[in-house]
Formats: C-alpha cells, structure tokens, sequence
C-alpha cells in the first residue's frame, strides 16, 4: 500500500490553480448566557489546490471558530447565519452529521491546537491511529495494512517505525506533535488545518515541524490552512494570509504582500510589534488596547478604537473590501495613510 492523494492526475502531478475551499460570506454566532457573540463576520476565502494559506490575529479574533466550522465541529451554542462552505464544490454547511463524518479526516483533517496532549494515555501511538483507519480508509485493511499504512505515515513525518508500539507518555512533545500530524495525513485528505501547530515547542522543535509539513505539503500535493497568532511562523510556510479582527477579514493578499507592504493598520501594527532577528535594529510600536467586546462590536470599523488613523468615517461606517492590485485586499477607509514598511515607525534604539 502506498500513499496516494485525490488531488493528483492519473500521471501523478497535481493540478495547480484549481480551486479546492470556497468560504463565502461565513457567519457565526455563539448564543451565550449573557447574549450573542459575533465570533465570525461575512468572512470570504480561497484557496487552490496544493497551495497554503495563513490565519493570522490575536486570541479570540476568529480564527480557531472558522477552522472548526470548516470541519463541521463547532460548539453545540454556535449558530451560522449564513454562507457557505464548499470543499471541490461541496457545500459541508448542507450535509447531515452522517454526510459530513465521511469527509472529515477522508477530504479535510485538522491538527487540533494543544493536540501534543490529547492522546489517550492508556492506547498506543499505533492503536489510536488505527482507529481513524478503521473509521474512514475508504476498505477495510488487514492488521498488516494498517502497520504498513502507519509505517509509512511514520517516514513522512520522520519517526521511527517501532514507535507506532509506544504509549504517548514514552514521546517528547516534538514526537507527539509529528504523531498527531501522522493521525492528520492518515486518510489522505485534500486539505489540512494545522492550529497553531507548534504551540508549547521549544523554538528548534517548532522550526522542524514547520519544515516537515512544508515538506510534506510539497511532496503529497495537498492545501494547508496555518492557524497562528504568531505572524513569524505564518511568514515562514505559507503563500497567502488572511489576516483577521474581531471575527473579519481585514486584510488579504499574498505573504509577500501582506509582510513587506501591509495596508491594514492592525497588520502594520502586527509587524511593527514582532521583533526581528534578521532585519535592523529598531524599538518595537504596541499594539494598544485591547480586542473588543464582540457581544456588542464597536459601530463602524472594528477596529478604529485601537487605530491610530481613525476618523469620524470609521466609526459610523463599515469598510467595504477594497482591491488595491494583485487580489491584495483590504478593508480600511483609510489605507492610503499606512506607511509602506514597518521601519517608518520604528525609531533607533541609541
């Protein structure tokens, strides 16, 4: 048995520029004691086969709730208002919870994030792998099938062989998070989402993982969604960012654009509060304030009480996405006004 991805043509090449995700208009609502939470706003993506894609923003800005809607996993008080959700022109958002059990892990998988803990502890590694095999490998595998399947699993995500026989508590926290990303692979879906993939890893961990999954991402031909508050680790493995506020998108384009011309001031003022290892010296701009509320959001633009070019405009009226060029979008009244580069604002340390 050996792996195989529903992406590719019968020659084996994958077929670029095809569009696998559609998110349009997704919005959610969570329905709590103390009222509704605007947790997701008219959020609208793409993405193409075998390409990957980056969340970006603070705790609480949206980003885990969209990756959970996508898989159909949602909180039992999640409401979706409307939108749809179409996975190679399906739309997830009409199937029943038996439909939707036959994609999920078989065409979309997700790393769930602190999923370094979530093994059961009295299983091993290999067992718990096997029951995603018995539930959604399209036939029924032999109990050497499933060595083999997990064997090769194993190679791709550089663990040794004979560890599908040990118990988690016998991994390090770097050989768990490849395990669970072995658990993700297993059924070969079309499309990953990796939730903060490397939280709680010592930074050389993080920067071997990050570079197994762009590997493997390359050789297996498939899509990945990278969840993250880290914008550095977004900048590293992906092609194109969606940076999110308060349930939005505010600002969206290719990585390159959005790191080395930023137009929304909440991304500017990412950047310019992440330090640099490469680049100059330079004093580091805060991020002010704090996200708002969203039982009641801020009237306006969501943003314009923590934004420095904030005017009458923005408080009263929501921008609309704006193309500015190359599929950069922004939703901002005031775009114009963003420095070009972080550095602008970022005085010498003397």
């Amino acid at each position: 048995m050996t792996m195989r991805h529903d992406t590719q043509t019968e020659g084996g090449e994958v077929r670029p520029g095809e569009t696998l995700l559609e998110i349009k208009h997704l919005t959610m609502d969570y329905q709590t004691k103390e009222g509704r939470v605007s947790a997701v706003k008219d959020v609208s993506l793409t993405l193409q086969r075998g390409s990957s894609l980056g969340l970006v923003g603070e705790s609480g800005c949206g980003k885990t709730s969209v990756a959970l809607t996508l898989l159909r996993l949602q909180a039992s008080n999640a409401d979706i208002v409307e939108g749809e959700i179409l996975l190679g022109g399906l739309n997830l958002l009409d199937l029943s919870e038996e439909e939707m059990r036959k994609h999920r892990w078989a065409d979309i998988s997700m790393v769930f994030q602190g999923a370094m803990n979530a093994w059961n502890p009295v299983y091993r590694i290999g067992d718990q792998i096997r029951e995603a095999l018995d539930l959604h490998w399209p036939e029924k595998l032999t109990t050497a099938q499933v060595r083999q399947r997990i064997a090769e699993l194993f190679e791709l995500v550089g663990l040794p062989e004979e560890a599908m026989d040990r118990y988690p508590h016998e991994f390090s926290g770097g050989m768990r998070q490849r395990a669970t990303i072995a658990m993700a692979l297993s059924c070969n879906p079309q499309l990953i989402i990796a939730d903060e993939p490397t939280t709680a890893l010592d930074v050389i961990v993080q920067d071997q993982i990050l570079k197994e999954l762009k590997k493997i991402q390359t050789e297996l031909g498939m899509s990945i969604i990278y969840i993250s508050h880290d914008i550095a680790v977004i900048a590293q493995v992906t092609e194109h960012t969606g940076v999110m506020y308060a349930g939005k998108i505010v600002e969206y384009g290719s990585t390159e654009q959005i790191f080395h011309r930023p137009r929304h001031p909440y991304a500017w003022l990412l950047l310019s509060s992440t330090p640099s290892i490469t680049g100059p010296r330079r004093k580091l701009a805060p991020l002010e304030g704090e996200p708002p509320n969203l039982m009641v959001p801020p009237s306006g633009c969501r943003f314009h009480p923590r934004c420095p070019f904030a005017t009458e405009q923005c408080s009263n009226e929501e921008p609309p996405e704006t193309d500015i060029g190359d599929g950069h979008m922004v939703a901002c009244w005031n775009y114009e006004q963003v420095p070009v580069g972080i550095s602008e604002i970022a005085a010498e340390e003397g």
